[in-house]
């Protein structure tokens, strides 16, 4: 599906038109959230994904968002990025809202983490988590690299 955004932009579900070096690269180098995150991480994220891709008129990759989701209950957007050179044309507000209201996810439970004050979420509905003391998570465990660079525990 393709949607037309400000300036001559657009956005497509067509995940085949995903540039991933790009994304890998924006979100491994440039974001707070996925810093360091590994290519073949990326790669698969974004295969198991609804992704979203914000394009130029010319067909570039300007931005991307992706949710995580089962289609039928439960949304959660995550790695959402305007590239630098893309940024304050109103860019992040129409991927926003284009992902938000994708028809496969509209009408179920969307949640997201971000920092707190972002103003553009709450712009597009997205609030306070309802119940946030039901809310638990199980952390990934280190990597045996990433264990070698912290060193032993107690030292």
């Amino acid at each position: 599906m393709r949607w037309e955004g400000p300036h001559g932009y657009w956005a497509s579900d067509d995940a085949s038109l995903t540039d991933i070096k790009r994304v890998h690269s924006w979100l491994s180098l440039q974001s707070y959230w996925a810093a360091g995150r590994p290519y073949d991480v990326m790669v698969r994220a974004a295969e198991n994904s609804l992704v979203v891709g914000l394009f130029t008129a010319e067909g570039e990759q300007a931005g991307f968002a992706r949710f995580v989701t089962d289609y039928a209950t439960f949304a959660w957007l995550c790695d959402v990025f305007v590239d630098s050179a893309h940024r304050g044309h109103g860019l992040g507000s129409f991927l926003v809202r284009t992902a938000a209201g994708h028809p496969a996810v509209r009408d179920i439970r969307q949640v997201l983490a971000t920092q707190p004050g972002r103003s553009l979420y709450r712009r597009h509905g997205y609030g306070e988590l309802a119940s946030p003391e039901r809310w638990m998570e199980r952390p990934r465990k280190a990597t045996p690299a990433e264990d070698a660079v912290a060193g032993p525990q107690g030292s």
